[in-house]
């Protein structure tokens, strides 16, 4: 069968490469190992690439990625492929095959003979490494992805194929030194590939364990045409004993339409240690005492199915004391089926003393195989509350001639952002009220405790309204016209009747230029408004021989 390969090629170069996976290129297969793909509990050596060992170069076939939220298995890692790592993000679209000429390998080929007896093996990536552990087993999780995918599922000339084979102590196969192959379907021996995993094709070929392929058609992320869900390899092994891994991949029956496999980054370990954060509610790890504490949170370790509970145990040092600066938690505690971690609240109490920094460290622990005692820990800072003060001037007598005036406040003490508030003016020190107005103003200092202080602020504005009961406008300057204190700048209206009932003025913002010009002596009646306040009287005018 001759597969249109050139057209395929020429039309990938042309599409542009998606964000929704970045891969790196620039390390070395053994810090691609070292400092990607090693957790917990494993020590390595000895790393080839291809037989070369610890190659000074990077290699084509290997590279690191991160994958945005989402769109991808996992979200980073290591790559082996039978192509170019550089190639992989992208668009799908049918085929951007990469022709290295590197070889086959032997234990690769006797996957492929299985399916395809006298197939071939071509442009492999072989990663190898010995390795140490420290528990009684090792794993890591991994997806299997592939152009081949989804037109030539059950086709055996190529069944581009992989395989994680592991050998040392305790450990018989029918690879290369006794090795066995650890990449396998769930719950079977057979070994992930394309004919093993993957869809239906809508011809002859019916699915194949199909609960664990992805269909990539016209995916964003990677070039492949489909890839698996997460799996893991695990095998188990003896403390402190020494074991070879090789991880290898290859096209089958040709050199093109790439396969490739991603690997979990730090998920190759053998100590399964859960990991412990602090945190308050503040976002940090610090706590003041009689604020509303912290949490430590636990997360199962990497590679841990969530389908039942994982219990684990801890104990507290620091030089804070449980049950008396701090909520004593009782263990063993266990993260529930189906959760990934669970949150163990703690409450700091006040005890009135004055203590400077005490640290509260939750220790998980646990013994692995080799009989060693490894933990995990994560500290809170417990720290003295200090009150809020907030300084500000509370009373102010004004003289009734200014139409706003700043009021100004600062506060010191509290835990964590503290903010002013004026009424509706949030997070502000200052804020602008009326000066001709007497008025109660209140300004709140709030932390993140939470805790409140306020202090009322009192405004005399001076405008107290005074009215005059008699007037002589007899033009010598003295006591000529209806002058009522506390009126000007402020919203007023001013009417004056005579006796009979005649309205003799009616004025709004008045001035005090009333003085009876043209009218005779007598009692007169007023009906002052201002602000919102109204004042009523009379006003007797004695002009007493007014100039003319």
């Amino acid at each position: 069968m001759i597969r249109p390969l050139l057209f395929l090629v020429l039309g990938a170069a042309a599409m542009p490469a998606a964000a929704q996976m970045t891969v790196t290129t620039t390390m070395t297969p053994a810090q691609l190992v070292q400092n990607v793909l090693t957790g917990a509990g494993v020590t390595v050596s000895n790393i080839t690439y291809n037989g070369t060992p610890m190659p000074a170069t990077p290699q084509d076939g290997s590279g690191s990625f991160t994958a945005a939220a989402g769109s991808f298995g996992i979200s980073q890692g290591l790559i082996l492929t039978s192509g170019l790592a550089s190639s992989i993000p992208g668009n799908e679209m049918g085929i951007n095959s990469d022709m290295l000429g590197t070889g086959g390998d032997p234990d690769l080929l006797s996957i492929i003979s299985q399916a395809n007896p006298g197939g071939s093996s071509n442009d492999k990536a072989v990663l190898e490494f010995d390795f140490i552990p420290t528990g009684d087993s090792v794993r890591f999780n991994y997806v299997f992805a592939s152009e081949e995918y989804p037109d030539f599922n059950c086709s055996p000339a190529y069944n581009d194929v992989f395989g994680f084979f592991i050998s040392g102590p305790g450990i018989t196969g029918p690879y290369t030194n006794n090795a066995m192959n650890i990449a396998l379907v769930p719950g079977t021996t057979l070994p992930v590939s394309i004919a093993n995993i993957h869809g239906s094709d809508g011809f002859a070929c019916p699915a194949a364990n199909a609960q664990y392929y992805v269909s990539n058609t016209n995916g964003t992320t990677v070039i492949f045409g489909g890839y698996t869900t997460v799996l893991t390899a695990e095998a188990a092994v003896t403390c402190g004993a020494t074991y070879h891994i090789k991880l290898a991949i290859c096209d089958a029956g040709d050199t093109g339409y790439d396969s490739a496999v991603f690997l979990q980054a730090g998920s190759f370990q053998s100590t399964s240690l859960p990991t412990v954060t602090a945190a308050t509610l503040s976002g940090d790890a610090t706590a003041a005492e009689g604020c509303d504490g912290g949490r430590y949170t636990v997360h199962r370790p990497q590679g841990q199915s969530a389908d039942s509970a994982y219990t684990f145990d801890f104990f507290f040092t620091g030089t804070a004391t449980a049950g008396t600066d701090f909520t004593s938690i009782a263990g063993p505690v266990s993260i529930p089926p189906g959760q990934s971690s669970v949150d163990l609240p703690i409450q700091v109490f006040d005890d009135g003393i004055t203590e400077g920094v005490e640290t509260a460290i939750m220790n998980i622990f646990l013994v692995n195989a080799c009989g060693d005692t490894v933990t995990a820990s994560a500290m809170l800072a417990l720290i003295d509350y200090t009150p809020m003060e907030i300084q500000t001037e509370t009373a102010l007598l004004l003289t009734c001639d200014q139409d706003s005036i700043p009021l100004n406040a600062t506060v010191t003490g509290g835990f964590g952002q503290v903010t002013l508030a004026w009424g509706d003016t949030l997070n502000s020190n200052t804020v602008y009220v009326p000066g001709m107005e007497n008025g109660t103003y209140t300004v709140v200092a709030s932390d993140e405790c939470p805790k409140q202080v306020m202090v009322d602020v009192v405004v005399d504005a001076g405008c107290e309204v005074i009215i005059p009961n008699v007037i002589t406008p007899n033009g010598d300057g003295m006591n000529d016209r209806f002058v009522v204190e506390g009126i000007k700048g402020r919203e007023n209206r001013v009417r004056i009747w005579d006796r009979w009932g005649k309205e003799v003025l009616n004025v709004g913002n008045y001035q005090n230029t009333f003085n009876a010009t043209g009218l005779s002596d007598g009692v007169y009646f007023y009906v002052i408004d201002v602000m919102e306040k109204t004042y009523t009287g009379h006003l007797q005018v004695l002009a007493n021989g007014r100039k003319p």
